[in-house]
């Protein structure tokens, strides 16, 4: 009887706020809806003309890093070294890709100038530059497949600085050695054998 009653009441518990939750005769209010002002207009800092020529400047770009990566890919090749070779190529296949989106997005960029759609230019000259940026992260791993520096700044120069009260020699011994503390092993406590 007494669990009979607990089951009830934890019944009456579980259920009583989903009905508290229910609104009266089953329809939903809906919130009034919120007014939606118009977005603030984006004052392009940038033309139509100029995005147009820094898309076919990035091109140029591609362009030479492709031919850029065929190079190292052939000297790979003339090398026999397989590994180089297929990552090279592999970067090679990834910038001929990103080289046929930079057309398409060139073309459509064109596209939106001559129809002068401000909002969709500038959304295809955003597509040009990050995949332009994409490319050029693929030339460095192409670099970083042959080992090639990408920051090579010019011949490294080493410059010795001395502290004072120590000579220029290389060989100079410490000016003061540790104490040397011998510890002698103990002597075996039994003769198992």
């Amino acid at each position: 009887m007494f669990v009979r009653t607990i089951k009830i009441v934890w019944l009456f518990l579980l259920v009583t706020p989903m009905a508290l939750a229910q609104p009266v005769g089953g329809v939903v209010p809906r919130p009034a809806p919120t007014p939606v002002e118009p977005s603030i207009q984006q004052n392009l800092t940038i033309s139509g003309a100029e995005m147009l020529a820094q898309g076919r400047e990035y091109r140029q770009q591609i362009e030479s890093i492709t031919m850029q990566i065929q190079a190292q890919a052939a000297q790979a090749k003339g090398d026999k070294d397989v590994i180089r070779l297929n990552c090279l190529l592999d970067k090679l296949t990834q910038v001929k890709v990103n080289g046929n989106m930079m057309d398409q997005a060139l073309q459509t960029l064109q596209e939106c100038v001559s129809r002068r759609d401000e909002g969709a230019g500038l959304h295809e000259y955003t597509r040009i530059t990050i995949i332009n940026q994409k490319v050029q992260v693929l030339r460095t791993e192409a670099d970083a497949c042959v080992g090639a520096e990408t920051n090579y700044v010019g011949p490294t120069k080493v410059v010795v600085e001395t502290p004072p009260g120590m000579t220029d020699t290389v060989d100079q011994l410490p000016s003061a050695m540790p104490p040397v503390t011998v510890i002698e092993r103990p002597s075996v406590g039994t003769s198992y054998k």
